[in-house]
């Protein structure tokens, strides 16, 4: 199993707290924290919920650093939207922004010869 780089580590250090500290906010062991923050412990919802409660972040920040922040009641509402939709749903809705929203990252087109 392939683990989730995550940034629970440097979310406790830099709030100068100890593994044991962290651990009794999560109400679990300092053997557990220390488990997920190198990855030997597999990092659920559940997991990232707790933690990130308790280092007053959003659940996203410990595994990326260019996820939101924050997310917005629309765009919660939207993504949980999206999940309810059948695969077929999400291709239609994605091809369907894609004409009317222009792309962050806009493909290269290959130079015809």
């Amino acid at each position: 199993m392939r683990s989730i780089h995550n940034q629970i580590r440097a979310f406790r250090e830099a709030q100068k707290m100890s593994l044991e500290s962290l651990a009794t906010l999560v109400g679990t062991t300092n053997q557990q924290i220390s488990l997920l923050e190198t990855g030997r412990r597999r990092l659920t919802v559940e997991w990232l919920v707790r933690l990130a409660e308790a280092l007053s972040c959003h659940p996203w920040a410990l595994v990326a650093d260019d996820l939101p922040k924050q997310m917005r009641p629309e765009d919660l509402r939207l993504l949980e939207r999206f999940q309810r939709m059948t695969s077929n749903q999400q291709t239609e809705l994605l091809r369907f922004l894609e004409t009317i929203v222009p792309s962050a990252h806009p493909r290269r087109v290959k130079a015809q010869k």
